[in-house]
């Protein structure tokens, strides 16, 4: 995708992943390689504003699936893009609140509005899309109550709130059709917000339509029938260059009852929306620096040294549950683990592990299964390699000046030299 922008001369590229902000440093990693500025954001799922009336359900609906399963789905979703630092942090914290709700909201991540006036009244800019609240209103052919509905995101967002017009050449008034785009320009219009124009991309060219059906399929657990076009994406979601761009807003604009200067507009003001959202990659987001847990997230008391003192008193708490707290070898092997692990600053990482994953997969996912730390942190079943069994351990040969924590690089973390 971010070789296709820069072939096609964009200069800038925004990811907006469902959900999530995973794919950020690969993401980021490529547009450093081909010249492009990256613009980071989510595509979320987000609550009702206020009570769901007839036409207008916003509880999570089921999609229903041969063989009688069902996949939970938001019906409900806006962008979120960050223009700094503190934008950035807010939307990191957006992301985690509707993960850690997941199981009041149906098994899907759902952003609430509590969430939504803590961490988004600063650098975080939303755009209204065709599934948002307000514009599935306007598809219902309701002028009126898109316009309420816009209320608390204006509260919240203030100037930084934007309406996304989408066109993929579909009749009707849902979403990607002519209709809807030119009532969202309309209803931009008559409120004074600030309209943009996005293509909400999947895929790189129109030939990957059919992966983003396959992909579609299996998240919904879906049939899909490729003899008939866009059977779950519509086929128009490829990466457009700004000429067809520039004639989809013309279009959009008359339809609206504008002339082409509102087109031009729209393209215009798209172009400052991006423009505003300049996340610094070292300064703000720190790519190619260490990130560890805060101490005080696993427990650990203040003051320097105690997530460190904390790891040492479980280990030698699991030392004692496996029997081996009166065998020298396997206490001066724990002694040399810690003291790589302190020297490295790594003690929340550990720590943060053990807390996440329980039983036997302890060991795989702190050092392979061959370090006695991993073994004594287990509290159920094996968990690690008994020190009897010669084992890699933390630091392998090369201990804190090896290069790499663990043997083989197996925490994927440089340490440093």
């Amino acid at each position: 995708m971010v070789r296709r922008a820069a072939e096609l001369g964009m200069g800038a590229l925004a990811l907006t992943d469902r959900d999530t902000v995973g794919g950020v440093v690969r993401f980021a990693t490529a547009c450093a390689e081909h010249g492009v500025r990256p613009v980071l954001g989510v595509d979320m799922a987000v609550a009702p504003s206020e009570a769901p009336g007839p036409g207008l359900r916003g509880k999570t609906r089921r999609s229903s699936v041969r063989g009688g399963a069902h996949v939970p789905v938001a019906p409900l979703r806006v962008t979120l893009l960050a223009r700094d630092g503190a934008g950035w942090a807010g939307l990191c914290r957006l992301v985690s609140s509707a993960h850690a709700d997941i199981r009041t909201t149906g098994g899907v991540p759902v952003v609430g509005w509590d969430a939504l006036r803590a961490f988004g009244t600063r650098g975080l800019t939303v755009l209204l899309g065709p599934v948002s609240e307000p514009v599935r209103a306007l598809a219902g052919g309701r002028p009126d109550v898109a316009e309420r509905l816009l209320g608390p995101w204006r509260e919240v967002f203030g100037s930084s709130l934007r309406l996304e017009a989408v066109y993929y050449g579909l009749v009707g008034t849902g979403p990607g059709s002519l209709r809807l785009a030119a009532r969202t320009v309309q209803l931009a219009d008559r409120t004074g917000i600030t309209a943009v124009l996005s293509n909400a991309v999947r895929y790189a060219v129109p030939a990957q339509r059919r992966v983003a059906d396959v992909l579609d399929a299996a998240r919904l657990l879906r049939p899909v029938d490729f003899r008939r076009r866009g059977r779950l994406d519509p086929g128009e979601r490829w990466l457009k260059g700004p000429g067809v761009m520039a004639a989809l807003a013309e279009q959009v604009a008359a339809a609206a009852g504008a002339g082409p200067e509102r087109g031009r507009d729209l393209v215009a003001e798209t172009v400052r929306t991006g423009e505003e959202c300049r996340v610094d990659l070292v300064a703000d987001l720190g790519l190619g620096r260490t990130h560890l847990p805060e101490p005080h997230t696993v427990g650990a008391p203040p003051g320097p040294g105690g997530a460190a003192r904390l790891l040492r008193e479980r280990c030698e708490a699991g030392m004692v549950r496996r029997g081996l707290d009166r065998d020298a070898r396997a206490l001066q092997r724990l002694d040399e683990e810690l003291e790589v692990i302190g020297a490295l600053g790594f003690d929340t990482y550990f720590l943060t592990v053990a807390q996440g994953v329980g039983g036997g997969r302890l060991a795989g996912e702190l050092t392979g299964g061959e370090t006695l730390l991993a073994h004594v942190l287990c509290v159920r079943g094996r968990g690690g390699k008994d020190p009897s069994c010669g084992g890699g351990r933390v630091g392998g040969t090369g201990g804190a000046e090896g290069g790499s924590l663990v043997r083989a690089g197996e925490l994927k973390v440089p340490a440093p030299r």
